[in-house]
């Protein structure tokens, strides 16, 4: 058999935060780590965010070594962008069922890629860290079971040149209107860069301003365009994101939380076994937060959800994707400096992440 499904972590069950470090012993290259966590919501309550949000951090490491790190919502992100499709993990929001959340980490342009993957043979200590926030999104869970599994190459001999690396560059707080700078690595060369603002109830053309990116002081501007034009372009490159939720058939109007944050727009009706005389409505929905208000008795609802720019993140793509020749070779900048300006709305209370998609070689 060419390729393999592999377990790299059985199902374990958790009942508070944690950090849990697994020694990755594979010695086969590794095209995609499969992250699955299972919370347990509680019996009584609401949501309180999107359940991504109960994995907080998500790392590849070989001692200091820094192969991967991205937080649960980052990842998703970054994979929906890559993959241009979405797990099949619908949200609950229902009380004591499971939320079924997929992180999936891809090392190579697509699923085995002989040319990129990440060979385990060279590195002397791989590990992989996940932190579990165990109440962070969901419908107040206090457990849950975390399972890993590794798409990898078996009988298929590969010799892969190198992999796909992503890590967070800058974490900050915002301000209104307010320019924030920072220089990106130039150690290898970018395929993808990202950057994520998200506040509940404002999409990200009402949150960034601008973004720019210059080189050795403004010799060279690749791009200085406001969020308005770079969504404008970037939303036609793919389909809308879709997600589906089962929700509780609250009483009053209540809050919901989804991956889209530009644009959605949400159909909902009745998951009950019979027809019942109920009236829906399903508003809102920037930043990644929806409000139901379901009238007229008692009855969970289903909801199919649309819309793009997955949990805040903004995807900058340098390159014919498919063609590592092509992808933006920063090793010959001198300075490579990012400005993003927030929007006049945006507090201290908010925060942007940036975080890159870069090609890293194995020493030869």
């Amino acid at each position: 058999m060419n390729y393999r499904l592999a377990t790299v972590l059985e199902r374990e069950v958790h009942a508070s935060d944690t950090t849990k470090i697994i020694d990755i012993t594979l010695r086969d290259p590794v095209s995609q780590f499969i992250i699955i966590h299972e919370e347990y919501n509680s019996a009584s309550g609401t949501p309180t965010a999107h359940p991504a949000r109960c994995i907080s951090k998500i790392e590849v490491v070989d001692g200091s070594d820094v192969i991967f790190s991205l937080s649960g919502v980052e990842a998703q992100a970054v994979d929906w962008y890559h993959r241009k499709v979405n797990p099949a993990c619908p949200v609950f929001y229902v009380p004591t069922l499971y939320n079924n959340q997929v992180f999936v980490l891809n090392f190579g342009r697509t699923l085995w890629d002989p040319l990129f993957a990440f060979d385990p043979k060279k590195f002397s200590n791989p590990q992989l860290k996940i932190s579990i926030d165990v109440d962070a999104g969901g419908l107040v869970p206090s457990t849950g079971y975390l399972t890993v599994l590794a798409k990898i190459f078996d009988e298929k001999s590969i010799t892969p040149v190198g992999f796909l690396m992503h890590k967070q560059v800058k974490d900050y707080a915002l301000a209104a209107s307010a320019h924030e700078y920072t220089d990106l690595p130039r150690d290898y060369a970018i395929r993808k860069l990202f950057a994520r603002i998200q506040k509940y109830g404002t999409g990200p053309d009402y949150a960034f301003d601008n973004i720019k990116l210059s080189e050795d002081n403004d010799k060279r501007i690749p791009f200085n365009h406001t969020i308005s034009q770079i969504l404008n372009g970037i939303v036609g490159e793919q389909n809308p994101l879709m997600e589906s939720y089962i929700c509780e058939g609250w009483t009053s109007p209540t809050y919901a939380y989804g991956m889209m944050t530009y644009w959605p727009t949400y159909s909902a009706t009745i998951w009950e076994t019979t027809a019942l005389a109920v009236e829906l409505s399903v508003i809102e929905g920037d930043g990644g937060r929806f409000r139901i208000d379901h009238e007229g008795g008692p009855g969970n609802t289903q909801v199919l959800g649309r819309g793009w720019v997955p949990h805040g993140a903004i995807e900058l793509a340098f390159g014919v994707q498919d063609d590592p020749d092509d992808w933006y070779d920063v090793t010959k900048v001198g300075n490579l400096r990012l400005d993003i300006k927030s929007a006049s709305g945006m507090t201290s209370s908010e925060s942007c992440q940036v975080f890159v998609q870069q090609l890293r070689k194995y020493a030869a």
